[in-house]
């Protein structure tokens, strides 16, 4: 994804609007806190600055995106991009009304997105079979915002969803088979901007931290005080994270795993974790229990790699967890060997 420095987002801002910079910073922070940290401070600022009309990224003469230049906060957005792992409809109960959600994500080959529609006949052309995994998809008239998974584009119902169409841009989305192959391999030491990567390594440590948090069982996005965004007061279900150091000999990057990729990580389901906290009274007993295990471990990890606006340094959301397998990677050895004499 692009990336705008805040300090020039907020120069934006302040050439709109006339506010000052420590008045433009409060809003920036207001945002922050409002969103309980679901987005950097750079989303933050791009929401504030799309809330005041301030277009931060230009869309093509067609109107339409690349995938790789959608940023949170966009209002208005649209793309083409081929559906991928395609969710079942869910059912949701919010106070006195009931309603559907369905999820997936869209590839066109410079980034990922996950696609959420709440309208039905959005997600009917999904019950009958209209829309399918494989589809090229032109969607017009969505909003952008930042997830703990990366980006999603949430449709309206007046948001427009053409199935294949007969497009200049379809012909530029690559095949479902292209689109879900890992992301080039890089090494850590050559990650410099913020974008989508795979590495291989492995975890050198792991954060004494409590690993669960609450979640809204029918939307997965995380509660705050019982309440959900979207479904108001709701049972919540448990989810986990984990945050660990992942070194690959040339260099090592802050890796955070959310949900699956946790559990993969752990090797232990987020129930079991919780049981075991539970039962020895100690929120981080499933990381300490663990640990030794997992350290040393080496994976194959995809995931988004974006700035910490603490510390300035890279780090990753790992999106997809995998076990190397000896052959392929003795064959990629091999591969590599050839190629540079």
């Amino acid at each position: 994804m692009m990336k705008i420095p805040v300090v020039e987002i907020i120069e934006k801002i302040k050439n709109k609007t006339s506010m000052d910079d420590e008045k433009i910073k409060q809003k920036i922070e207001e945002k922050e806190k409002e969103l309980s940290g679901l987005v950097s401070k750079e989303g933050a600022a791009h929401i504030v600055a799309n809330e005041f009309g301030i277009k931060l990224f230009k869309q093509k003469e067609s109107g339409l995106f690349k995938l790789k230049d959608i940023a949170p906060g966009l209002k208005t957005a649209s793309f083409v991009a081929r559906a991928l792992n395609i969710e079942t409809p869910r059912t949701f109960k919010k106070e006195d009304r009931e309603g559907k959600v369905c999820s997936f994500l869209v590839g066109d080959g410079t980034g990922k997105l996950r696609v959420v529609m709440w309208d039905t006949n959005h997600i009917k052309l999904i019950e009958e079979g209209e829309l399918s995994e494989g589809d090229i998809l032109k969607i017009t008239n969505c909003y952008i915002k930042e997830g703990y998974y990366g980006l999603e584009c949430h449709t309206r119902s007046s948001s427009e969803i053409i199935i294949n169409p007969d497009i200049p841009e379809a012909k530029d989305i690559p095949p479902i088979d292209k689109l879900m192959e890992f992301s080039e391999r890089v090494k850590i030491m050559d990650i410099t901007e913020p974008g989508t990567y795979e590495i291989r390594g492995a975890v050198v440590d792991i954060a004494d931290k409590e690993p669960f948090f609450e979640v809204c069982p029918e939307c997965r996005k995380s509660m705050k005080e019982g309440t959900c965004p979207n479904h108001g007061e709701i049972k919540p279900k448990h989810s986990m994270f984990i945050s660990t150091v992942f070194d690959d000999s040339t260099g090592n990057m802050r890796v955070v795993f959310f949900g699956n990729q946790a559990e993969k990580v752990l090797d232990m389901s987020v129930e079991e974790a919780k049981k075991l906290a539970e039962d020895n009274n100690d929120p981080t007993y499933p990381i300490n229990n663990k640990k030794m295990d997992v350290l040393g471990k080496e994976l194959i990890i995809e995931g988004r790699v974006s700035q910490n606006d603490f510390s300035g340094d890279l780090e990753m959301i790992g999106r997809k967890v995998i076990k190397p397998n000896p052959v392929e990677e003795s064959e990629r050895v091999k591969e590599e060997i050839e190629n540079e004499n």
